[in-house]
């Protein structure tokens, strides 16, 4: 699945990609994407679209903040599997 995102006017926000959404309220969303974890901040937030079926997610209001948190590199994640195996 390709991730991308489209920003308009920092009022309209379309995410693609989206694999689960872990919380949202009128200042932030988090949810996880297929290249990591996000988070969206702002005011008067609003999801207009929530489809995870097609991995979209719309969202309407003030936005101030993404960020994406550090992904793992795959050495890393696999490091404490090969130890505790």
């Amino acid at each position: 699945m390709e991730h991308n995102i489209s920003l308009k006017n920092r009022e309209t926000l379309t995410i693609c990609g989206v694999e689960h959404v872990y919380s949202f309220n009128d200042t932030k969303i988090e949810l996880r994407t297929n290249l990591g974890d996000m988070k969206i901040e702002g005011e008067g937030l609003d999801m207009g679209k929530l489809s995870l079926e097609e991995g979209i997610v719309t969202v309407k209001g003030m936005i101030n903040t993404i960020a994406y948190s550090k992904v793992a590199k795959k050495d890393e994640e696999g490091f404490f599997k090969k130890i505790f195996k």
